[in-house]
């Protein structure tokens, strides 16, 4: 390599040195000029952009799970001329058709079908936005391989794939180390998953430098290193049935826990005392969430409820028996 200057080589050195974000910054930088030149591919066929998307942004709002909209919350599903949608809070979807000209047309009765979950007025009110865009025949573009860009008059929606949202937001080591407890083992597909409940005998994972040991197979600790794709990748072939916990189980927590610590998994922030573990990618896959043994033992106090909220009445008392 030439060098033309130590400030030029340092300069190099520090972009270059870890190549991956190097070019996740220059991809960067090239979408937001392509987007402000307008350099965008106007898309004409479903087909092109069918599969599982998260949502970027929306409007102003991104998720991010900061505003509580962790990974996979936030999400628009395209198949078979149909849309399935979040973002944060209920789910809905209309079929629709994509013309030559790039817009996008709600083809249903004006009737969007949607969960009926409560949330509070400021995510009530984004979900009726949101619901709406897709009946406001927005125009659909390619930012890039990675990101689609939905226009109609007056809203944008910016989606984005699983796997490029994951190389933009891997944490650090520093925030999975530590104990974690299971919470939950989930296999998902799409918007769709199904799950159980770990059981009461969830244990401690303990996530080390080296390692990662699970309290209820301490004899069977997993030699790991944390690598650029901020998985935590097995170091050793471990065989499952050593540990008895697995091997005398009557629930399939302990299996699943173990399965998923020797699947190399990829680590993803979900709150502040949150993460999972992922075996698989952002479309398909299996997950086991995990919350820190801190906020377990010391659960943070409770938000207060919104302004307006009313309790609801105490339910009624019994019938008093009268004897005959």
């Amino acid at each position: 390599m030439v060098i033309y200057s130590t400030r030029k080589f340092l300069l190099a050195l520090a972009c270059c040195a870890p190549v991956a974000g190097c070019d996740i910054q220059n991809n960067e930088e090239k979408t937001a000029a392509n987007s402000a030149r307008g350099e965008t591919e106007l898309i004409s066929s479903l087909k092109d952009i069918e599969g599982f998307w998260l949502i970027e942004r929306f409007e102003e709002f991104e998720p991010s799970w900061r505003n509580g909209t962790p990974w996979r919350s936030a999400f628009v599903q395209i198949a078979d001329d149909y849309l399935t949608y979040k973002i944060g809070c209920n789910q809905s979807g209309n079929p629709v058709q994509l013309g030559t000209d790039g817009i996008l047309r709600d083809t249903g009765d004006g009737s969007h079908m949607q969960t009926l979950e409560g949330c509070e007025p400021a995510r009530a009110a984004r979900d009726g936005r949101f619901f709406g865009f897709f009946s406001n025949n927005p125009e659909v573009r390619r930012l890039e391989p990675d990101r689609v860009f939905l226009k109609s008059d007056t809203q944008e929606l910016v989606l984005i794939s699983p796997d490029r949202w994951y190389q933009i937001h891997k944490p650090k080591f520093l925030e999975i180390e530590g104990r974690w407890i299971p919470q939950i083992s989930t296999t998902y597909d799409g918007w769709g998953s199904s799950g159980f409940g770990i059981g009461e005998n969830q244990g401690i994972v303990t996530i080390g430098r080296n390692r990662m040991v699970w309290s209820q197979c301490s004899d069977l600790p997993i030699p790991i290193r944390w690598n650029r794709e901020a998985r935590l990748a097995a170091k050793n072939t471990i065989n499952l049935d050593d540990c008895r916990a697995v091997e005398r189980a009557t629930t399939n927590g302990p299996r699943a826990i173990m399965t998923m610590l020797t699947a190399n998994p990829i680590v993803i922030r979900t709150g502040t005392d949150s993460i999972v573990l992922v075996d698989g990618t952002g479309e398909k896959g299996r997950r086991i969430d995990l919350q820190s043994e801190e906020s377990v033992l010391n659960p943070p106090t409770p938000p207060p409820m919104p302004k307006g909220y009313t309790p609801p009445p105490p339910p009624p008392s019994p019938p008093l028996k009268i004897n005959d």
